[in-house]
């Protein structure tokens, strides 16, 4: 990776910890913004929890999403000023109670390059993020499928 390429994700990643209010408050960590790849993690705080406690439903999604932002912006990170990307959908599945840290990767379900030529082309592309979250143990909790759409503002 270029050392351009490293500090764009250094900078995108001080924006996420900086700018995005209820990420803090759920103490979500970016840990990784890599080529068509992203991680995070959630620790096990008390305001993170439900009534059972275990993570909060709302605290995996949120998890789940910023890891598959981090994998979407490591595409368009020398463009963050020209594009507008936004969830179109996102669909998440609970498989087992989250206790503790939980640990989520994104990767994007089409090559990277393929989304890049389509933007090129239409200035707008659809993409899937595939997210697997994890407990300290490693064991599956939640997997989310996160549909997003980057638009370029000059065609807005």
């Amino acid at each position: 990776m270029s050392d351009e390429k490293d500090q764009l994700y250094t900078l995108m990643k001080a924006f996420f910890e900086q700018n995005v209010p209820f990420a803090q408050h759920t103490g979500i960590e970016l840990l990784v913004i890599a080529d068509g790849h992203g991680s995070a993690h959630l620790p096990d705080l008390q305001e993170t929890q439900n009534h059972m406690g275990s993570q909060h439903a709302g605290a995996l999604f949120t998890l789940a999403e910023a890891a598959s932002g981090a994998a979407s912006v490591s595409l368009f990170a020398d463009k963050i000023a020209v594009v507008r990307a936004a969830i179109v959908d996102a669909k998440i599945e609970y498989k087992k109670s989250a206790r503790g840290p939980i640990h989520a990767e994104g990767r994007l379900r089409r090559a990277g390059a393929d989304i890049m030529d389509e933007f090129a082309k239409e200035g707008v592309v659809n993409f899937a993020v595939d997210v697997i979250l994890t407990n300290a143990d490693g064991v599956e909790v939640a997997s989310m499928e996160v549909n997003w759409r980057i638009k370029s503002t000059a065609n807005t």
